[in-house]
């Protein structure tokens, strides 16, 4: 009788209804609007390739103000190896200590390793730029480099919060210690 009036009680039926519930074939995580925007008219999307378009009118433009022979990689940042160095190319994990001077595409020098100290990190494990992890990976130790780095591999919409500004494209000289 017990068995009876538990089965008949509104606990049991809640129960019940969430059991049947868990038993739901939508896969979880997936988000799905058919009022989505396509990349094609979302506006951010359209608003981030027009400024990387722009960003990049400026970066020829610079390049034909000076000829530097830049090779490109895929993500947009451009380079020129001024010196070679010695041994194999930097890998992820290693540490790297680098001289550097860092400028805008103006001119306007921002900072430089001799007033503001080395830097020191270690490649894809720290908090460094992202277009600096690529660049040193194309470098062995004792190389010196000449790096365009676009906004979206370097401060982006934020800037760095003291001397660059947001969606600033930074040219970089840098000097890898042996």
């Amino acid at each position: 009788m017990n068995n009876i009036r538990f089965l008949l009680s509104p606990f049991s039926f809640l129960l019940f209804s969430f059991l049947l519930s868990c038993n739901n074939t939508t896969p979880t995580g997936v988000i799905q609007n058919s009022t989505a925007k396509s990349d094609e008219t979302n506006p951010f999307i359209l608003g981030n390739q027009k400024i990387v378009e722009l960003e990049n009118e400026d970066i020829e433009l610079f390049l034909k103000r000076y000829p530097w022979e830049v090779k490109q990689t895929d993500t947009g940042l451009r380079y020129e190896i001024t010196k070679k160095g010695i041994g194999k190319n930097i890998g992820v994990g290693e540490a790297v200590t680098l001289e550097y001077q860092t400028c805008l595409l103006s001119g306007e020098k921002i900072y430089d390793s001799k007033d503001v100290g080395i830097k020191q990190f270690v490649v894809e494990r720290s908090e460094e730029i992202a277009g600096l992890h690529e660049a040193v990976k194309l470098l062995n130790k004792g190389a010196e480099a000449r790096l365009i780095i676009p906004s979206h591999l370097a401060y982006g919409a934020t800037g760095d919060g003291n001397k660059i500004k947001q969606y600033q494209t930074i040219i970089m000289k840098i000097v890898v210690s042996d």
